[in-house]
């Protein structure tokens, strides 16, 4: 599907008669809003991430994605927004069961750089860690959202891949 631009609400003139033109305007801005730009993200493969350190998490696998904002291959760890508008960005990085440490994380970040009141932290109990995170973020159309993930188990941890601790992002637009 072609990217559609935001709906914008017309005005009518008394005794005006609407002709093909503009009853495809109001086509298009039906199709928009029964289908709003967004993806649903997920690792299909296990990712390093390293000691005390934000790891941006590389999304290899898409559910959906019908805006075309997102690469399983090229800079497969970002939503690229198509559309400006406010978008509501909801994630979860689990990573696998390491007894040391005081707590994983999971954080929003725009355009490389995290975005005020997005993370999640947890403290560690040495099984299988899933945190998640919600947030609205309004988007310019380029900009660009990642999500990241913190462990401090005193070495490095593997997210988990598949299965249902598995880390993910859904992306949704909401309005402008």
């Amino acid at each position: 599907m072609a990217n559609l631009p935001v709906p914008v609400p017309r005005t009518f003139s008394v005794s005006e008669i609407e002709v093909a033109a503009y009853l495809n305007t109001l086509r298009d801005a039906l199709t928009f809003l029964l289908n709003l730009p967004g993806a649903v993200l997920t690792q299909a493969a296990a990712q390093s991430v390293a000691n005390a350190a934000w790891t941006a998490l590389a999304f290899d696998n898409t559910l959906k994605d019908n805006y075309g904002g997102h690469s399983n291959t090229t800079n497969n760890s970002r939503y690229t927004a198509q559309v400006a508008g406010w978008y509501r960005v909801q994630a979860g990085g689990g990573v696998v069961a390491a007894a040391g440490g005081t707590g994983r994380g999971v954080d929003v970040y725009k355009n490389g750089a995290a975005y005020t009141a997005g993370a999640g932290v947890v403290g560690n109990s040495g099984v299988v860690h899933s945190t998640t995170t919600g947030i609205p973020v309004f988007l310019n159309a380029g900009d660009y959202i990642e999500i990241y993930v913190w462990q401090n188990s005193g070495g490095a941890l593997n997210t988990n891949g598949t299965g249902q601790y598995a880390s993910w992002m859904a992306v949704c637009w909401e309005s402008n």
